[in-house]
């Protein structure tokens, strides 16, 4: 099928909010372990805007975070911009100690570009247009060797991406595929 999907983040009041925007997710209808993700891309514009690729694992209703594991496959923060955010959540490794790395590349928000995750038993690589981002040994002491879930969403600001600036009115995260591969 053609087109893309678009997340839209617009700044508009909604139940006491500032801005609307969305985040999809395959929770209760599509988890897997191990295999690759690819997910082609291309980032919203404007200070504030976090847009996100990730996994939680799907045992986070019962676990809860960070014991589910959380895989961030590509973050970008819109006062950051081109600076490619690739990290791992776990136990003794989440919030502001997460184990991560970032990765610079050109024209995020002006061109499509591919994020990748490989994962299995012994790897998880994070990676941008073939680049590494981030990497980390996998093992049965981290949460990452059972069924995770993809989200797809745009977040306005909060601690990590800062204070959306005043002028911002709207802006899209568009998708034109998520693959998985087993």
């Amino acid at each position: 099928a053609s087109g893309v999907l678009k997340i839209n983040a617009i700044k508009e009041s909604y139940m006491g909010s500032p801005y609307t925007s969305a985040r999809m997710l395959t929770k209760d209808k599509f988890a897997f372990k191990y295999g690759k993700v690819e997910v082609r891309a291309k980032l919203p514009v404007g200070v504030g805007t976090w847009p996100a690729i990730w996994m939680l694992g799907s045992d986070i209703g019962t676990v809860g975070w960070p014991a589910c594991g959380e895989i961030d496959i590509m973050e970008h923060l819109g006062r950051d911009l081109n600076n490619i955010y690739g990290t791992l959540h776990y136990p003794g490794r989440s919030g502001g100690n997460a184990d991560g790395a970032t990765k610079m590349i050109t024209n995020a928000t002006t061109e499509f570009h591919i994020y990748t995750l490989e994962w299995s038993a012994s790897l998880i690589k994070i990676s941008v247009d073939g680049e590494q981002v981030h990497s980390v040994v996998n093992s049965n002491s981290i949460p990452f060797n059972h069924d995770f879930f993809i989200i797809l969403n745009v977040a306005m600001g909060g601690g990590f991406p800062g204070p959306v600036e005043p002028s911002f009115t709207s802006a899209v995260m568009e998708v034109d595929y998520v693959r998985v591969y087993k």
